[in-house]
């Protein structure tokens, strides 16, 4: 006895039309030339914090840059000298922003959101002020539109590194 099977032709032909919508598919996202953006990204309109390092040693206090917008500003304050030393900022709307105590070759960060204005920057231990360890800072403009002046808090967050 002589079975024969017989197969439809559908599945093959369901097989390759299922083949081509995928090339279709992977041809139209590659060739659409553009990223989609990645979702939390921060809008066109955000603006990255100023970071500035402070390298301190006896007895001098040295920024890079020497300069900033208003806003939020990372102090990177970094111990070259050879006795502790710490960092003081007072300015418009900032009163009592300060690190801990810095030891010799030590690191840490002080974050300040500051407003146009003056500032100052000094060693707040001993009389390391007097001996020179005091500079001033100019925050230009540019502050967010939606802090009123006179309101630039002094949110300090010092951490050691």
């Amino acid at each position: 006895m002589v079975v024969h099977c017989f197969r439809s032709p559908r599945p093959a032909r369901d097989g390759v039309k299922f083949l081509a919508l995928i090339a279709l598919t992977a041809a139209t996202a590659c060739s659409s030339g553009s990223t989609p953006a990645p979702t939390g990204s921060p809008s066109a309109s955000a603006k990255p914090a100023t970071t500035i390092t402070v390298t301190m040693k006896e007895y001098s206090l040295a920024l890079s840059p020497a300069h900033a917008a208003a806003g939020t500003v990372t102090f990177v304050v970094d111990n070259a000298g050879a006795v502790a030393h710490a960092l003081t900022v007072a300015g418009p709307g900032v009163s009592d922003a300060h690190t801990s105590t810095v030891p010799p070759g030590g690191k840490t960060r002080l974050t300040v959101t500051l407003q146009a204005g003056s500032y100052e920057l000094w060693c707040p231990i001993g009389n390391h002020r007097e001996l020179g360890m005091d500079t001033r800072l100019q925050v230009g403009g540019n502050s967010p539109a939606s802090q009123a002046p006179g309101s630039a808090a002094a949110t300090a967050t010092a951490t050691g590194q």
